[in-house]
């Protein structure tokens, strides 16, 4: 099982630490806990998460549903922890499109189907992609826009045709969080999107203009894997 990092927004403590005990009991990482919509929106902007967890009523209303649409459309994998299963409050939450929807009391078997469904789903959606911060707020770029990644210190660069994206992670780590077969390291600091290579050498892969170095421990895999296509 993929370890993800956690975020879980809760307006009663302890039903947050007990959601995050069973989490980081199935192997995840909690990043941040928040009980209210303007700690778990500045909190959410301070972090990087894979996954979030969302009661609905933080005290006020639905809050939790706003907040799912801010992270719908940031592209952030979301599901819904609350005690609300009436048709009105069910129906308002399908419009933010959640991978889950996990009515209290629970279980931490529920906790982990509801996990995997959701990364499942965003995982097979039709356009994958890798949430960077942009300011304040979150973007998703594309995986077919990234052309190459440069590790560099505790990020990884992430080069499209126009612009150049950080995220905060290491480049085996970020490789294996992608699992896309046409992301292939070419170097300790270097991986490469297959789809974009213009040419290859014993030593280096051509994006345009861009050259990357090929070294020898990764040299086979990669010539394999760009002779193939």
């Amino acid at each position: 099982m993929m370890k993800h990092r956690v975020f879980i927004v809760d307006d009663e403590r302890i039903v947050a630490e007990t959601v995050a005990a069973m989490v980081e009991d199935m192997g995840h990482e909690v990043v941040g806990m928040a009980h209210t919509l303007a700690s778990a929106r500045e909190g959410l902007n301070q972090c990087e998460c894979d996954l979030a967890i969302l009661d609905i009523n933080l005290k006020l209303g639905s809050e939790g549903i706003k907040l799912g649409e801010q992270l719908s459309e940031s592209g952030v994998p979301f599901f819904f922890v609350t005690s609300y299963s009436d048709m009105s409050t069910v129906e308002a939450a399908k419009k933010v499109r959640p991978g889950a929807y996990v009515v209290k009391p629970f279980t931490e078997q529920d906790l982990y189907v509801a996990i995997e469904m959701t990364m499942m789903r965003a995982s097979s959606g039709i356009e994958r992609g890798v949430s960077v911060r942009k300011g304040n707020a979150h973007a998703r770029i594309p995986l077919q826009d990234i052309r190459y990644m440069k590790a560099e210190n505790i990020y990884v660069e992430l080069y499209t045709r126009d612009k150049v994206w950080l995220k905060r992670s290491s480049l085996k780590e970020l490789l294996q969080r992608i699992e896309d077969e046409h992301f292939i390291q070419t170097h300790r600091s270097y991986a490469i999107n297959t789809k974009a290579v213009t040419g290859y050498s014993s030593n280096e892969v051509r994006i345009g203009d861009e050259v990357i170095p090929l070294s020898r421990s990764h040299r086979d895999e990669v010539i394999d894997a760009l002779s193939g296509i």
